[in-house]
């Protein structure tokens, strides 16, 4: 631990120098690659938890964060440096790593002094309370069917205190994610909240009932509660995917940066329109790793929520104040790294969401349109079908589907252009012609849900589980997962077959680097 705090403390050393140049950057470079290699190598003997394999370990899960988003800052520093870009955005990434730094120095010294350590309430996420509650009322029933359950009464105020803490808190992260809901999907979350802290109060308030009948039911009703509202919210996220995905197809940073140069009144509306649609897509994120089992799935979304975060408190102002070229490239190199963090972003979603569950969401809202013959709706709910031909894009998503599946993927493709076609034409339309391919539409991706649904099918009739998967499962964004997990999640994959790398999403030019070389998978890879 000594040595690794050493090399810790010498790239802070090298970043307080202030000196950024390039010969000072392949310097730091070569001193957290020492000190990364060595902690890589450290970490299973220091974690008290190891392997990982759904982030248990909030220090853990800190250190993977602030390695990533290091090395993400060294990326778009060394493109300041060479672009003799302005010192602010020397220090906007200097600061970022100095941060990281910090935190590694906390989670590394919290790791030696606290071995066993258990996450607390509220710095787990929403699915991690979800299955401690329904492991608690798992647990109380099977007491409930004991023959002897005298001594229930006495640990039931007890266990009725834990729980009703547990619901608050999942109550306080679905209420966080209705704040940035669409206002439908936002009633419908506060009301589901009110229905489950009902159902808790009562359960509570009861405890100590001899008739065991009224406290089952009671338990049931509470454990239905929380599965409606997970349900409800899984279906509300991939509602919100659609619209936030939709608004990022117009290049936001783009409409900004145009609009603040000619200083249009659409300015300040286009500001609130970019910081409500950077919410959203922090609660997906939010979201999407709660949901994830995987370690490196779950570091990918982390960095690039981080980098999203630091970047919507300064790409504005950057936009505002271009008043001379070394001020432009800063402003271009935020503008760049955002982009750039929202298609890495983007990808990792894709790739972990379920696409039987992300085509019939889209169902859903195209179903509903079919008989709204306002055309700027029809024009919104056709361009969100870009959503979909996102997701097939990446190779692990088309790649799983069969020949009949990508036959019929190609048809809807073509489908898809021709709404686009017909719907943007400014010559008046009979709607009769509008309504006739939205249903094609819908016809061919229901045939497209359902052969992906008959070949997960098949999949998981040859796979022999050692465990049963519970009835009970809900429908989440996750992608079926062949885990041993008591309640497997259906709509975001656990684990991903292939951790995106860096230089795959990112701009080949920029993979000729003059830096040490080192990669940010070898460094997070775990053996």
């Amino acid at each position: 631990m000594d040595s690794l705090l050493t090399q810790l403390n010498m790239c802070s050393e090298l970043i307080a120098e202030g000196t950024c140049n390039m010969g000072w950057l392949n310097e730091f470079c070569a001193t957290f690659l020492d000190f990364a290699s060595e902690l890589k190598g450290k970490l299973p003997d220091i974690s008290p938890r190891w392997p990982l394999e759904s982030g248990d370990s909030l220090e853990v899960e800190t250190i993977f964060l602030c390695l990533t988003q290091v090395v993400t800052c060294i990326t778009h520093l060394e493109r300041a440096i060479n672009v003799e870009a302005s010192q602010m955005s020397h220090h906007h990434f200097l600061d970022r790593m100095d941060w990281c730094l910090r935190r590694l120095l906390d989670s590394l010294t919290q790791l030696s002094l606290h071995q066993d350590e258990a996450k607390k309430l509220e710095d787990q996420s929403f699915v991690e309370l979800l299955d401690l509650a329904l492991d608690h009322l798992e647990n109380y029933l099977e007491k409930l069917n004991e023959k002897d359950n005298n001594c229930l009464g006495i640990e039931e105020d007890e266990e009725g205190y834990q729980l009703a803490s547990i619901v608050n808190h999942i109550v306080r992260h679905a209420l966080a994610f209705a704040n940035v809901a669409i206002k439908s999907d936002k009633k419908a979350l506060s009301a589901l909240c009110e229905t489950l802290l009902s159902e808790c109060a009562i359960f509570h308030e009861d405890a100590g009932d001899p008739n065991n009948g009224h406290r089952k039911l009671e338990a049931l009703s509470l454990e239905r509660a929380l599965y409606s509202l997970e349900s409800f919210l899984n279906e509300a996220l991939l509602h919100l995917l659609f619209v936030s995905w939709n608004e990022l197809e117009n290049n936001p940073v783009k409409k900004l940066k145009d609009v603040l140069k000619t200083d249009s009144d659409d300015a300040q509306e286009l500001i609130s329109a970019f910081d409500t649609n950077m919410d959203r897509i922090q609660q997906i994120g939010v979201l999407a790793i709660a949901f994830s089992q995987d370690i490196k799935t779950k570091t990918i979304v982390r960095s690039c929520l981080a980098s999203l975060e630091s970047l919507d408190a300064c790409i504005v102002p950057a936009l505002q104040v271009q008043h001379s070229p070394a001020s432009e490239k800063y402003a271009d190199i935020l503008e760049q790294h955002f982009n750039e963090e929202l298609l890495i972003f983007k990808n990792v979603i894709h790739e972990i969401i379920d696409s039987s569950s992300l085509i019939n969401n889209f169902l859903d809202m195209l179903g509903e349109s079919v008989h709204i013959q306002e055309k700027s709706h029809l024009k919104l709910i056709i361009q969100m079908g870009n959503v979909l031909v996102e997701h097939f894009r990446l190779p692990v998503n088309y790649g799983g589907l069969s020949k009949d599946g990508k036959r019929v993927y190609n048809d809807f493709i073509v489908i898809l252009r021709e709404c686009h076609a017909i719907i943007n034409l400014k010559i008046p339309v009979d709607p009769k012609r509008i309504v006739k391919r939205l249903k094609i539409l819908y016809s061919i991706l229901a045939k497209l849900r359902d052969i992906i649904n008959k070949d997960n099918q098949e999949a998981d009739e040859s796979f022999l589980s050692p465990k049963p998967i519970a009835c009970n499962a809900t429908r989440t964004i996750a992608r079926n997962s062949r885990s041993n997990s008591r309640r497997q999640r259906t709509s975001i994959k656990q684990k991903t077959e292939t951790f995106i790398q860096e230089e795959s999403l990112a701009d080949s030019k920029w993979n000729e680097s003059d830096l040490i070389s080192f990669q940010i998978t070898e460094i997070l890879k775990l053996n």
